[in-house]
C-alpha cells in the first residue's frame, strides 16, 4: 500500500509541473500584386521563326568530286576548320603544266636576254664606227634594226613570264578551291551532300549558322507595322519551352512587303539563349499605344486577384501588421471591362493596394500572411 500511494504521488507531482505547449503559429505565404494606373498599352502578338544572326551556304568555287566531308549535322566547327574536300589531281596536273609553261617562258626570257645583250654590243660599236664614217648608213640601220628586235623580243619573253606566273597562280588557286574552309565559328545545320558525289561550283555542301545571339523574324500587318520602330523592346516566347519569357529588341523593319501580306521584322534577342535554335517557332508580344484611349490613368485589378460571389465582386487587401507580416481584409469593388493588363477599377480600391492573387477560397478576414517573396 505504501509502494502504491508513493507511485501516486510521484505522478501527481510530476502532472503539477507540467505547464502546456503553445501551438507554433504557421503563416504561409502568398502570391500578390499592387494595384496600378493602366499603361494605355495594349499588347498584340505575332507569330515567326527563329533564326542565327549569321548563316551562310558553303559551296565550292570549282567542280569536282567530293573525296571527303568532315562535318556531320549538329558538328560545332571553328572559323577556318576543314569541312569538305574535292579530289585535286587534276587541279595538281594543271598546276603541272602551269609550273612548265612558266619554266620555258623564264628560258625564252634568259635568251632574249642573251640576244639583246649582243644586239647591244654590236649596235655600240657599229655606232661608234658610223661616228667615223668608217661604216656605210645601211650597216649602221641595219645594227639598230637588229638592237630594236632584241628588245622587242626581250618585252615579250618577260611579258610571257608574267602570264605564266599568273596561270601558276591561278592553277593553286584551284588547288586550294578544292578545300572547303568554315569562314566562321558556328554548328553544322544542314548537309546537302555525300562522299564520291560530283558536284558543281556554286552547290551548296553545307550550311553554318552561328551560336551567338538567335533572331526571330515575324510578319507584322499593315495597320501596325508603322508603329514599331527600330530598338522597340518586345518579349519571346517559344510553344517548345512553355512558361518561358526571352526580352528581345526590334533591329530592322521592313519599308515593303514585298510579296507577301505582312511586313517582315527582325528581332534581335541581345543574349545567347540556347532555347532558341533555327527553325523554331516563336511568338512576339508588342506593346502599342490605344487607339483613342484618353483614359490612360485607369486604375487596373489584376484578373487573378478578383473573386465574385451572391453580393458582387470582391478583392482581399494585405494591409501591413507587423515587419513582414500582412492581414487579409475581404472588400467588395466594382470592375469595368476586361483588358490585356487585367479589369478596369471602378471603385473599391487605391493606387497603391496591395491585392492577394492567389488562395482565395481559403481566405479570411484577419488572416495573417506574408509576402511570397518577402
Amino acid at each position: 500500500m505504501r509502494l502504491l500511494a508513493l507511485l501516486s504521488l510521484m505522478l501527481f507531482v510530476a502532472s503539477c509541473g507540467e505547464e502546456p505547449m503553445e501551438a507554433v503559429k504557421k503563416i504561409r505565404p502568398i502570391k500578390y500584386a499592387t494595384i496600378a494606373s493602366s499603361t494605355g498599352m495594349e499588347t498584340h502578338t505575332f507569330s515567326g521563326v527563329a533564326k542565327a544572326q549569321n548563316e551562310t551556304n558553303l559551296s565550292f568555287k570549282v567542280a569536282g568530286t567530293l573525296s571527303s566531308i568532315n562535318v556531320e549535322l549538329g558538328d560545332r566547327v571553328r572559323k577556318g576548320q576543314l569541312i569538305a574536300t574535292i579530289d585535286p589531281a587534276d587541279y595538281n596536273i594543271q598546276t603541272k603544266q602551269a609550273i612548265s609553261q612558266k619554266e620555258g617562258s623564264v628560258a625564252n626570257a634568259k635568251a632574249a636576254e642573251t640576244q639583246l645583250i649582243n644586239a647591244q654590243a654590236t649596235y655600240d660599236r657599229v655606232a661608234k664606227l658610223y661616228e667615223n664614217n668608217s661604216v656605210s648608213l645601211s650597216e649602221y640601220q641595219q645594227a639598230k634594226a637588229g638592237l630594236d628586235a632584241a628588245q622587242a623580243q626581250y618585252e615579250a619573253a618577260n611579258s610571257q613570264v608574267s602570264a605564266a606566273d599568273q596561270q601558276v597562280q591561278a592553277a593553286d588557286n584551284q588547288v586550294s578551291y578544292a578545300r572547303l574552309i568554315s569562314p566562321m565559328n558556328g554548328v553544322v545545320t544542314a548537309v546537302q551532300v555525300e562522299a564520291n558525289e560530283i558536284v558543281n561550283s556554286g552547290t551548296v555542301v553545307a550550311q553554318i549558322s552561328s551560336l551567338g545571339r538567335p533572331e526571330v523574324e515575324v510578319g507584322v500587318p499593315e495597320i501596325f507595322i508603322n508603329k514599331i520602330k527600330k530598338g522597340q523592346q518586345v518579349k519571346i516566347t517559344l510553344p517548345s519551352s512553355p512558361g518561358q519569357e526571352f526580352q528581345g529588341v526590334v533591329d530592322q523593319v521592313a519599308y515593303a512587303s514585298g510579296t507577301a501580306p505582312t511586313y517582315p521584322v527582325i528581332v534581335e534577342t541581345g543574349q545567347s539563349v540556347e532555347q532558341i535554335r533555327p527553325g523554331m517557332a516563336a511568338n512576339v508580344a508588342f506593346l502599342f499605344p490605344k487607339n483613342g484611349d484618353a483614359a490612360g490613368a485607369k486604375m487596373i485589378v489584376p484578373v487573378e486577384a478578383v473573386g465574385k460571389e451572391k453580393q458582387g465582386n470582391f478583392v482581399f487587401v494585405l494591409k501591413q501588421k507587423r515587419e513582414g507580416i500582412y492581414e487579409a481584409e475581404k472588400k467588395v469593388i466594382t470592375i469595368g471591362p476586361l483588358t490585356p493588363e487585367g479589369f478596369e477599377l471602378l471603385s473599391g480600391l487605391a493606387k497603391g493596394d496591395i491585392v492577394a492573387t492567389a488562395g482565395l477560397t481559403s481566405l479570411m478576414n484577419g488572416v495573417e500572411v506574408k509576402l511570397l517573396n518577402y
